[in-house]
């Protein structure tokens, strides 16, 4: 097997995920007190997971400008040897997911569905005055800077050398496989606590950009109970990090995995703040 080649196990090694699993079930556990708690936790985990969008589309576009650090060492013709946006392409499968929903016929961006269960939850729970829903619904300080760090994370702050983009790579990773525990954990949880609620999304529509959108869909799709997206992305992703090693200089590989493992780490430092805090008023 080749030293270079990066496996889920690799990553499961490097982090307690039975750990990550109970503290996001504690959170959900806070979070399902009550109808305004609960609005409050889908307020901060759609916001959050609003900037994964346009970071892995940030990522996609720093694989594709780093002509000198894709190359196939097979074409001795520079103009026709980079393999920058090709392995780009690997991790903007995400993004084009993320911007438009391949399995809808309408432009159905994440992030509409994401803001269609948050405004179900809204209606669900009976919140009519507009002050209250907007301070109910804002980003606390923490939060902002975790925002930030996403950003980071993604390489959008930094300078496209080898190191930084393996790196938002292994951040992108991160974001990737913890995402999908995390949504089929509120997937079950939701179901197991309040029935009657998901029954009621999952058959209640709301208008958004013009366009109709389940509110219900987007918790769905995420989770290994519906279209176990967050793991489709991950394979995507799995083989442009390969695909990456492919392309650039076999010296460099050693010091490169170690930075997709340096960004793994990075993400799931931020997931544990996230769901940490996320309850706090």
């Amino acid at each position: 097997m080749s030293p270079t080649r990066i496996h889920l196990k690799d990553l499961q090694a490097r982090h307690d995920f039975s750990a990550s699993k109970a503290l996001v079930e504690s959170a959900l556990g806070r979070a399902m007190r009550s109808n305004t708690s609960l609005v409050r936790f889908f307020a901060r985990y759609t916001s959050w997971n609003g900037y994964f969008g346009s970071g892995v589309a940030a990522l996609a576009a720093k694989c594709g400008r780093s002509r000198k650090v894709f190359m196939d060492r097979n074409q001795p013709i520079e103009q026709l040897a980079d393999r920058s946006v090709f392995v780009g392409s690997f991790f903007f499968d995400a993004a084009r997911d993320e911007f438009d929903d391949r399995d809808t016929v309408h432009r159905d961006t994440h992030r509409c569905l994401a803001q269609a269960t948050l405004s179900g939850l809204i209606t669900y729970s009976r919140l009519t005055e507009t002050g209250e829903i907007n301070m109910l619904l804002s980003d606390p300080v923490w939060l902002d800077a975790l925002q930030e760090r996403v950003a980071v994370g993604y390489g959008a702050r930094s300078a496209d050398t080898p190191a930084s983009i393996f790196r938002a790579m292994g951040y992108h990773l991160g974001s990737e496989v913890l995402a999908d525990e995390e949504f089929s954990l509120i997937h079950t949880a939701m179901e197991q606590a309040n029935p009657d609620l998901v029954k009621w999304l999952d058959g209640h529509s709301v208008t958004i950009a013009g366009q109709e959108h389940n509110a219900w869909y987007w918790v769905k799709i995420h989770s290994g109970h519906g279209g176990g997206v967050e793991a489709d992305h991950f394979d995507w992703a799995i083989k442009g990090v390969r695909r990456g090693f492919q392309f650039s200089k076999p010296t460099l590989h050693p010091e490169l995995k170690k930075q997709v493992f340096l960004g793994f780490d990075d993400f799931a430092r931020d997931h544990a703040e996230f769901f940490t805090n996320v309850g706090e008023l």
